[in-house]
């Protein structure tokens, strides 16, 4: 269901003008359509009253009729040619640079256990999840807490990735805190280096005004996509001597939606991995690239009007027209 609602995000027509043709075929439906009134002369002599106490009208619609036929055609035919597409074509000829840069949060309310065994052990589960399904794709890591740090730059050998991944903890950090916004300058060095949108995986529990205020700055002029990675459970049960905090879920919604970007919240299954890597594999769909060409996909409507036309070959058919 969300790959659909993906693909319709991009759905758009590549001759849109074949619009204009819906004119003619809404004047010719409306001339037949009065051709087949057998009263229209009567109409002129009699009122209305009189014409329907003389006339029986028939006993059932047949929608299978020329006219039908003619509506249904004629749509299709216009669909068909005003080239509808929803995703493009593979370019044999270039090479996918598009990177995913993960900005993974290091700070102390990650080690909190409302996600057993933690969020930043369950979190490191989920890329790893995402680096197996993703396979040789460019794929960078960053660590912040109050700082932000290249752990991995970008590289498309995962293993590199999971050496480095298991041992990042909140000691390894020189600042303390939460700032989501120091990922930014270095995500954008990052990606500047692939020369076409990418996407910035950012893994946390929770965010802050600075943080919502200098991603949407950021993502208002770049072409990269904010996919936000939620950790943690929107509701803790608080027991006796628990201090664990809630997923701060209407702030890190906030900043997604500034951002423009889409969130994805942890889940038990591998749901979420999957819903991470459509949106990333799909934010190449967006880019302007003239050598991945739009793919017309109003073709198959063709055989559909082939097999309608072949109505036309019923006995009485041409009379009934």
């Amino acid at each position: 269901m969300d790959n659909i609602i993906i693909h319709l995000q991009h759905f758009h027509f590549l001759r849109p003008w074949w619009l204009l043709a819906f004119v003619p075929l809404i004047y010719i439906v409306y001339s037949f359509k009065g051709r087949q009134d057998n009263l229209a002369h009567w109409r002129e002599h009699m009122s209305e009253t009189i014409l329907q106490t003389l006339t029986v009208s028939g006993a059932q619609k047949n929608l299978i009729s020329p006219l039908n036929l003619t509506i249904v055609i004629g749509i299709l035919s216009i669909l068909v040619l005003m080239g509808p597409t929803w995703k493009q074509q593979p370019s044999p000829f270039k090479e996918d640079k598009s990177a995913l840069v993960i900005g993974l949060d290091l700070s102390q309310s990650m080690e909190q256990t409302d996600v057993l065994p933690s969020r930043l052990t369950r979190a490191k589960q989920k890329i790893m999840e995402l680096l197996a399904i993703r396979g040789d794709a460019n794929t960078a890591l960053i660590a912040f807490t109050g700082s932000a740090h290249i752990v991995m730059p970008i590289t498309n050998d995962s293993n590199m990735i999971k050496q480095f991944l298991d041992s990042l903890n909140y000691q390894l950090m020189p600042n303390s805190g939460k700032q989501a916004q120091t990922v930014l300058p270095l995500a954008n060095q990052l990606l500047a280096s692939t020369q076409v949108p990418g996407t910035l995986l950012l893994i946390t529990d929770g965010s802050n005004d600075e943080a919502l205020a200098a991603f949407e700055s950021y993502f208002t002029s770049a072409p990269h996509q904010l996919v936000l990675w939620a950790m943690g459970r929107e509701q803790v049960k608080q027991e006796v001597g628990s201090n664990i905090i809630a997923m701060q879920t209407k702030q890190l919604q906030a900043l997604t939606d500034a951002a423009n970007g889409r969130m994805v919240i942890l889940t038990d299954d591998k749901q979420d991995v999957v819903k991470v890597n459509q949106y990333v594999d799909n934010n190449l769909v967006v880019s302007e690239d003239e050598s991945r060409p739009w793919l017309d996909a109003g073709y198959g409507f063709v055989f559909v009007i082939a097999a309608l036309y072949s109505l036309w070959f019923r006995r009485g058919w041409t009379l009934k027209w």
